[in-house]
């Protein structure tokens, strides 16, 4: 990695990597200059072949080419310690990943050895230079970062299987978390996180609020303390928009939840429900797709698209 000081707002530079006495070719980058901006996000790319992933990718940059940045939300890879996966993943991005910024999460194949056994999610925390979160145990697991009139928090939900790892991560993530709130100005607050806080199989378990996740018992409360605007998801490989939900129901009040969908060609179509919160979702039988997110100091626009770029959901917020 490399950390570029002194850059200006707003403001066009190219850059090369030299090494051995090489240079590669220029790349064009971009500074944020505080205003209205635009990003592409992508749900999980989980693939067993990434030539659909990439098609989806370098479609949605071909129609999108003043998107400043882009997320993957986790699930980036079927499997975390396949490092042939990782090339595949990179490569699919090539173009895309050398000009805009990523904003990666953490999935839960991130954490998967090649014996499927869960363990530290190595590769996935070499691969990506995440900023810091104030904490050495948990770096790189969970960070927030600026853009514009927007603050971003994008969160870790491996807790369960992060525990042979890390005692209390998700206590010690909930206490950056309020206090990582307290400290942005900025207008929007939008939470990233893998794991969808609905629950997409109903359980006859008298702890857990029904039709809910354990995610979502744990983050959701905290989410209408903290005033949070959107709160995009993953993990199901479907495409739901929610609605805005406060106090466990529908309340325009709330943060805006939006399930993300799916962006490689792996399908589990035996794994959700529909949920009777559910607003929009994707046409049946699902296919691959991606967001577009535009925000302003006064309004911010989501935006889902099917690979050919055909829209099937626009959702618009203002203050």
């Amino acid at each position: 990695t490399a950390r570029l000081c002194g850059l200006e707002a707003g403001q066009p530079y190219e850059y090369c990597i030299k090494a051995d006495g090489q240079c590669d070719d220029w790349h064009a980058l971009q500074t944020d200059d505080g205003g209205a901006f635009s990003a592409l996000i992508f749900p999980d790319s989980q693939s067993n072949d990434y030539t659909d992933w990439k098609h989806l990718a370098q479609g949605a940059a071909e129609h999108n080419e003043g998107a400043d940045f882009f997320i993957n939300m986790g699930d980036l890879v079927d499997n975390g310690e396949d490092h042939r996966q990782w090339e595949a993943w990179f490569d699919a991005v090539a173009g895309i990943i050398d000009r805009i910024p990523v904003a990666p999460l953490m999935g839960n194949h991130e954490t998967y050895n090649e014996d499927w056994k869960v363990r530290e999610p190595v590769a996935y925390l070499h691969e990506f230079a995440l900023p810091a979160n104030g904490s050495e145990e948990f770096a790189g697991r969970y960070y927030s970062f600026d853009y514009g009139s927007a603050h971003f928090i994008a969160l870790d939900t491996q807790t369960e299987e992060a525990a042979d790892f890390h005692q209390g991560l998700l206590e010690a993530q909930q206490a950056w978390f309020r206090e990582d709130v307290k400290k942005t100005d900025k207008t929007w607050k939008i939470v990233l996180m893998h794991k969808d806080p609905l629950q997409y199989r109903i359980t006859n378990r008298p702890d857990r609020k029904e039709g809910f996740s354990d995610e979502g018992r744990a983050w959701m409360p905290l989410f209408d303390e903290a005033g949070i605007d959107i709160v995009f998801s993953a993990h199901l490989h479907t495409y739901r928009n929610r609605g805005h939900i406060k106090d466990f129901q529908r309340d325009a009040s709330g943060p805006l939840y939006i399930l993300t969908g799916v962006a490689g060609n792996v399908r589990y179509p035996g794994l959700w429900v529909d949920h009777a919160l559910d607003k929009v979702i994707a046409p049946q039988p699902e296919t691959d797709n991606y967001l577009t997110l535009c925000v302003k100091d006064a309004s911010v626009e989501i935006a889902c698209f099917l690979p050919d770029g055909t829209e099937i959901d626009r959702e618009t917020l203002r203050k």
